[in-house]
């Protein structure tokens, strides 16, 4: 869900001339024709049918035909990303067991790049958390934080499903290594405050990664501030301006040098950050 993925599945333009409009049952017969005549777009029709029935919410004709496009792809991650996108989609409109079952369609395949490969497994902790599959929730978001730990979301995730355990301990340091890896969101000190007030016997343990992870997400916020940025830029200006000006009339700077700081700015940082 967390970045855009790439197929040799290509989408069709729509075709030009006048709409017909078409009954659902209409159409599905229309795209199994498609399908079963087994033309040079094959890979393309079964996808159409596929979205179609995610459309219609037709999950289990949607994730037959899913198994039947999977075995046809000729690339090994094509697959993989098929059966993720499909988990995503299904995902997105709140149907989580339909999720659940395209991922781990995924999982079986158990080909996809590293970062795929992570919210793969990332995903389908959160889907089965979602519908309240704690025990295997968590089992899945260790596997992601093992693939690649410096993403937040599992660790997020991760807490989410140790608290539910009464986990709580676990589940607050879950929360923590999520705001440090990701302090723009602030979803994960959210869940860390609603834990220790829930559990005040945790306070004393976790003031000191409480306050540090409240300082870091109103520090990112601060900085990500439009009129904090344009503030910033303007005195890095205003200070390129004067080091030119140096440079160009070194005798009437003697006391401002080119090394020089502008003010609010610490040595070393760029003002901007793209």
């Amino acid at each position: 869900m967390d970045k855009p993925l790439e197929s040799s599945i290509e989408i069709q333009k729509p075709a030009s001339g006048q709409l017909i409009e078409l009954s659902p049952a209409e159409a599905e017969k229309i795209l199994i024709t498609k399908v079963n005549e087994a033309g040079a777009n094959l890979l393309n029709d079964l996808w159409e049918l596929v979205q179609f029935y995610k459309v219609n919410k037709q999950h289990e004709k949607a994730l037959e035909r899913l198994r039947e496009l999977i075995a046809l792809l000729p690339n090994p991650d094509d697959k993989t990303d098929c059966a993720y996108m499909m988990g995503e989609a299904m995902e997105q409109v709140g149907d989580y067991a339909a999720a659940i079952s395209c991922y781990k369609e995924a999982v079986a395949l158990e080909l996809a790049s590293t970062l795929n490969w992570y919210f793969i497994h990332n995903n389908l902790g959160f889907s089965l958390n979602m519908l309240g599959h704690f025990a295997e929730g968590e089992r899945y978001c260790r596997k992601a934080i093992q693939i690649d730990p410096l993403q937040p979301n599992a660790h997020k995730n991760l807490g989410i499903a140790l608290e539910r355990q009464g986990q709580y301990v676990e589940a607050a340091r879950a929360f923590v290594a999520a705001t440090q890896a990701n302090a723009a969101d602030p979803r994960a000190l959210g869940l860390l405050e609603n834990l220790l007030k829930l559990h005040p016997e945790l306070e004393n343990e976790f003031q000191d990664d409480l306050e540090f992870c409240r300082k870091a997400v109103a520090a990112v916020a601060k900085e990500l501030d439009p009129r904090n940025r344009l503030e910033l830029y303007r005195k890095a200006v205003a200070a390129a301006a004067k080091e030119l000006d140096a440079r160009n009339h070194p005798l009437g700077h003697g006391d401002q040098g080119n090394d020089e700081i502008s003010p609010g700015l610490d040595a070393g940082e760029h003002p901007v950050r793209h």
